[in-house]
């Protein structure tokens, strides 16, 4: 199962990427996290097991982060029905 990753930047930039699995979007968010400038711990950073288990409840995952920039995170493509598995 892919996943679409879409940023929308607090300077008004945007960027999305089609992810093989979550532990690269993981990946990808602490990256995001970093660049930004700000702290994994503070803006609590989703683990790919976090996103598995939210997504196997939920259509999709979105999140803030405290400089404005947010991220949403759903499956590719967008109205397939999920098989990821909880660990």
């Amino acid at each position: 199962m892919k996943h679409l990753l879409f940023i929308s930047y607090s300077s008004g930039l945007k960027h999305n990427c089609i992810y093989n699995s979550l532990e690269e979007v993981a990946e990808s968010i602490e990256q995001l996290v970093n660049e930004e400038g700000l702290n994994n711990t503070t803006e609590r950073t989703p683990s790919a097991s976090k996103l598995a288990k939210h997504l196997s409840e939920n259509d999709d995952f979105y999140y803030q982060l405290s400089n404005g920039t947010w991220y949403h995170l759903q499956l590719h493509p967008v109205f397939s029905k999920p098989k990821v598995k909880v660990k």
